[in-house]
């Protein structure tokens, strides 16, 4: 092992640090004002107040609450330096809880229900079954966490239930009271809407959204949207159809629909009643009965895949 080398006989130099000044302190500085403002008018942002309280709905000059009623978008603005991101608004368990009873107790659709409170339907099919699950979890003896729910109250805005809408229940397509919670009418965009299609017509002829969706090989905007039952009664009370009339043609509707409804679920009863599911291990299997006599599918005519003269891409969306 070789020797270790002897130490420096000279002394290293006394390191010099940097000759500038300090930071500036005092009531003059950044820091100064921002503990000035801490203090005095940013103490009201201490202490929760049970709802959001967002620095953009105070005035600048005054630190005074604006008015909600002139400043709407003040409310739901977090970010002051970003005036294109807004809070989006929560139900409150009120709410959530009427959307279940209506549609497990009192036995009306999703679709009635959505048209009822002003509520898309995606958002009503999935807080009822947040709150199927949240039931199964109490009747197992199960505890439920809230403190995320009560934090994330605090920080959104929560809509409460209109109070002209405990008193009844969801009709066939009436609007609940109150202002709407959200836009239930958004039209889905689908891809074949995106491309340009030049339609010779004549100037005479009248080119509605029927004729566009059938050169775009899609339905009618009218029937896309989530309530075609909506656009039906608007046109109505354009055409200015007694009201006695319209109660008549929607009970009509809903009529059919609750029966389409029923049929339904027969439908998926014995198809459900005709399978027969094993479970071994981690697969399932699928067992439905069978007839010999009736022609199968691989057994029975080729597939037109490979003839010609068939049309192999689909032309329409139904």
């Amino acid at each position: 092992m070789p020797p270790r080398p002897p130490p420096m006989a000279t002394s290293i130099a006394k390191r010099t640090f940097s000759t500038t000044t300090t930071l500036q302190k005092g009531p003059d500085s950044a820091r100064g004002a921002m503990f000035a403002w801490l203090s005095g008018p940013g103490a009201v942002f201490k202490q929760p107040t049970g709802e959001p309280q967002y620095i953009t709905s105070y005035d600048r000059s005054t630190w005074e609450r604006k008015d909600k009623a002139r400043n709407p978008d003040a409310f739901v603005q977090p970010y002051p330096f970003n005036r294109f991101f807004k809070s989006q608004p929560v139900l409150s368990d009120a709410f959530r809880d009427e959307i279940y009873n209506r549609v497990k107790r009192q036995g009306h659709s999703v679709r009635q229900v959505s048209a009822a409170l002003s509520v898309s339907i995606e958002r009503v099919a999935a807080v009822v079954r947040l709150k199927q699950v949240e039931k199964e979890h109490l009747a197992k003896g199960g505890k439920l966490s809230t403190f995320l729910t009560t934090a994330l109250n605090q920080m959104l805005p929560v809509v409460d239930l209109p109070a002209s809408a405990t008193g009844r229940g969801g009709g066939g397509g009436g609007a609940g009271g109150g202002g709407a919670f959200e836009n239930i009418q958004e039209l889905p965009i689908h891809s074949l809407a995106g491309r340009q299609v030049f339609v010779p017509t004549s100037e005479s002829r009248e080119f509605t959204r029927a004729d566009a969706g059938k050169e775009f090989g899609l339905p009618p905007a009218d029937v896309m949207v989530p309530h075609p039952d909506l656009v039906t009664l608007a046109k109505e009370r354009f055409e200015s159809v007694p009201l006695h009339e319209r109660i008549a043609r929607q009970e009509e509707r809903d009529r059919l629909e609750k029966s389409w409804r029923e049929a339904e679920k027969v439908r998926a009863d014995e198809r459900k009643r005709q399978k027969k599911v094993l479970e071994v291990g981690r697969w399932k299997w699928c067992l439905k009965e069978a007839e010999t006599g009736k022609v199968g599918f691989r057994y029975g005519f080729p597939l037109p895949d490979r003839k010609k003269g068939h049309v192999k891409i689909p032309t329409h969306v139904s």
